[in-house]
């Protein structure tokens, strides 16, 4: 599904410079859109911005809500919509159990050494996360450290 977002840069700029705006010239915002060859309405791919800063979103509108109440009016089911928001946008565990399974679908959870290795290349964005300094949490070093020699001695076979 593309959705895209219509947006009138007339009405934005006549919004943001009421009384025109200074350049070397004085020019009126309403004058210039009035003689320009543009009729300011430009769509705007919603999914292609999203996805440039990797990122979805999810579209909710009033016939999902009016295909399960079809009595209500159109303004009923936007009041509706609005109150559910908040609990649509909650990262339940159903939602987190579906990208696990999505997950695990498309990209197999390694096994043997594989596991392994990405296993450790996590532990080292979890040091690479630690403040620099030691002393600051003495107690988060320490603890690294003795699960670290835990795993050495594992895979020494000690």
């Amino acid at each position: 599904m593309t959705t895209t977002l219509e947006i009138d840069l007339a009405d934005i700029l006549e919004d943001k410079y009421p009384h025109g705006f200074h350049v070397p010239v004085d020019i009126d915002i309403g004058s210039f859109l009035e003689f320009a060859d543009d009729d300011w309405m430009h769509k705007i791919d919603i999914e292609d911005l999203l996805a440039a800063k990797r990122l979805i979103g999810i579209v909710w509108n009033v016939q999902l809500v009016l295909d399960e109440r079809p009595d209500l009016t159109d303004d009923q089911a936007w009041k509706v919509l609005q109150v559910c928001q908040p609990r649509l946008e909650e990262v339940t565990d159903p939602i987190r159990a579906t990208i696990r399974q999505q997950a695990d679908g498309l990209f197999p959870k390694p096994k043997g050494k594989a596991a392994l290795r990405a296993q450790l290349a996590r532990i080292e964005r979890a040091i690479e996360a630690l403040p620099e300094d030691e002393c600051t949490d003495p107690a988060a070093y320490g603890s690294v450290a003795a699960e670290l020699d835990t795993v050495a001695t594992l895979v020494k076979g000690d």
